[in-house]
Order: C-alpha cells, then sequence, then structure tokens
C-alpha cells in the first residue's frame, strides 16, 4: 500500500491534480488538442456518421491530439491508468491487461469487478513492457502526462491511445471512453444515471443546510482537507457546506494539521485513508481515539464521522456513485 500512497500523492501533488476540483465540470474531448471544429448543420463527417452508429473503422483523436484509427471495437485493451478503471467497467468492458490492480482489493467501489481476469502488468509509473508484449493487446490506453516517459516503446507493441487525467470531469472521460468502444449511448445513459442520483440526493440533504461538512483524507499522522466536487459543488454535487475555516475551495485539497481540523470543527466529517486501505483507515482512527483534540471535534463528540471509501480521492463514477450513497444513508440515519 505505501506503493499506492505514493501514487495517489504523487498525482495529487506533482500532476497539478490540487488545482481547480471546485469547479463545474466543462464539457471536454480529451484536451484542447482533442477538439474538433463542429459540422455544419445537415452534414456529417464519416468519422462523426460512425460514431453516431457505433459502426467501425473510426478516427479517434487523443488527448495528445493525434489520430488513431481503429479499424474495430477493441476486445484486449491494456489499461495503463489506475483511474480510470471505473469508466471501462461502467461500460461493461474490461481490460486485459492493467497496471496498478491492487486498487481492485482495496476500493469498495471497484468490488463488484476484483475477481475480472486481467494480466498484472506492474505500475503506472513503470510497467513491465516484457509481459505487456507478451499479451499481445489490440490497443493500449495510457495517461497523456505518461507518453513522454515511455509512450514509444508501448507504440511498438500496439496502437496507443492517450486519454487526459480529467480530475474534475469524470463526464467528459467516460464519453472518451464511449468513443473508443464505441458505446457512445451507453456512456450518456449512466451519466444520467449518476447525474439523476446526485441531484435527487441533494434534494433530501437540503434540510441540512445549516450543519456543515468536513471530507478528511487520512495518513500516516497526516491529515488532508479535500474540496471534493460531488460533495460541495453547488451546482453539480450534493451541495453541502465546509465549515467557515476549510481549505481553499479553489484547491483539489490541502495538508491540514489536528489543530487546524479542530479549528475547523465541521458538524460531519467523512474519513477516507489517502492511501487507499480501509484496514489502514482503521488503524488511523485507533490511534485518535485518546487524542484529546480529535475527540474534541463536534463530529467526533456527537457520533457523526463516518468512513468513505478511498476511490473517493480518483473522482472516478463509481467512486462518486458509492460516495453519494454512503452520505446519504449516513446523514438520513440520525
Amino acid at each position: 500500500m505505501k506503493a499506492l500512497m505514493r501514487l495517489f500523492v504523487s498525482i495529487a501533488l506533482l500532476a497539478g491534480i490540487l488545482a481547480g476540483c471546485a469547479e463545474t465540470p466543462k464539457p471536454n474531448n480529451g484536451s484542447a488538442a482533442n477538439s474538433t471544429a463542429p459540422a455544419k448543420e445537415g452534414s456529417a463527417t464519416p468519422e462523426k456518421a460512425a460514431q453516431e452508429t457505433g459502426k467501425w473503422p473510426r478516427t479517434y483523436v487523443d488527448a495528445l491530439g493525434r489520430e488513431i484509427v481503429l479499424e474495430k471495437k477493441p476486445e484486449k485493451v491494456a489499461l495503463l491508468f489506475f483511474r480510470n478503471f471505473e469508466h471501462l467497467f461502467l461500460l461493461d468492458e474490461s481490460p486485459a491487461a492493467a497496471t496498478d490492480l491492487n486498487v481492485l482489493k482495496e476500493w469498495e467501489s471497484l468490488a463488484p469487478y476484483k475477481d475480472k481476469p486481467i494480466v498484472d502488468i506492474g505500475s503506472m509509473t513503470s510497467p513491465n513492457l516484457d509481459k505487456l508484449l507478451e499479451i499481445s493487446p489490440d490497443l493500449i490506453i495510457m495517461v497523456s502526462g505518461r507518453y513522454g516517459s515511455y509512450g514509444d516503446k508501448l507504440e511498438k507493441i500496439a496502437p496507443v491511445v492517450t486519454v487526459d487525467s480529467n480530475e474534475n470531469n469524470w463526464q467528459g472521460a467516460l464519453r472518451e471512453y464511449g468513443k473508443i468502444f464505441g458505446k457512445e449511448q451507453k456512456a450518456e445513459d449512466e451519466i444520467t444515471r449518476i447525474q439523476t442520483l446526485i441531484a435527487d440526493s441533494k434534494e433530501q440533504l437540503k434540510k441540512f443546510s445549516d450543519k456543515t461538512f468536513g471530507v478528511i483524507m487520512l495518513g500516516d499522522k497526516q491529515f488532508w482537507g479535500f474540496t471534493t466536487q460531488f460533495v460541495f459543488n453547488k451546482e453539480s454535487g450534493l451541495a453541502l457546506n465546509p465549515p467557515s475555516k476549510y481549505v481553499a475551495m479553489s484547491t483539489k485539497g490541502e495538508q491540514i494539521s489536528l489543530e487546524g481540523l479542530a479549528a475547523m470543527n465541521p458538524d460531519y466529517m467523512f474519513v477516507a485513508d489517502i492511501g487507499g486501505s480501509s484496514k489502514k483507515l482503521q488503524g488511523y482512527l485507533k490511534n485518535l481515539e485518546s487524542d484529546s483534540a480529535w475527540n474534541s471535534l463536534q463530529a467526533i463528540k456527537n457520533g457523526h464521522m463516518y468512513a468513505l471509501d478511498s476511490s473517493i480521492a480518483a473522482g472516478g463514477p463509481l467512486g462518486i456513485e458509492l460516495g453519494v450513497k454512503t452520505i446519504v444513508k449516513h446523514i438520513l440515519a440520525k
């Protein structure tokens, strides 16, 4: 789990995930370079027609602006971006090989898929290329930020599609995978389903508009205040109120001290392990049982502290769905 925690922290601190998570998601086609001028009304390019009907071949423009011709629907995919497991599974697709398979065992959001026959090819930062060559995938999917490190080596094995991190735009990411697999309508159906769940849950929680909420990721003697979009966003989320002294909502989150958390003092608090392990989370909470600052928190004194699955940090659709259901269940139970 140390490796997974390093992966989370490196993505959060080095890849810029901490920026902009409080914004409302905007339509996204992978990247600015990935967008194309809209066709005139009444006209349709062959590529557009193929996408609309699910026909092949089709040309997909990836996050780096590269045109990749997909001759047929990808059937043997290698996924080198652990945060996108959810998008594939939600489209009823499963990679033949993938990196960072430990999240399948650790994240409750992925529990229904943990027994999928997926070949382990190491980590996103250093995938096992020899094993990948043995598998002989018909398509490799990787995050665009890693392409410069080893993308040219992957191109010698199979066609490579790059995707954006889409930290704040799970809808856009799901639409991109819909294009890759020819399942655009399935992607739209799932987006509608989850957005409806969020809207209905938001309505149920309106009665708690006078309460404050915090999302805290715990590590070994570490506390991170998160501005989790589906929790706090007024338009696209549950519109729950953060404490007046919460971390800046213009960021993904910030590391704080226990004293800083005590100053925030939310009425309700949701906690998760930043390294992705529910077992470690229980250990951290056990160690805090005798801490006076921790026990002074309103949420602790009133029994309003609850665990969330660590998949919420990845911002994927299944993690968001599980997070919303968990929050509603606990809050409405009181």
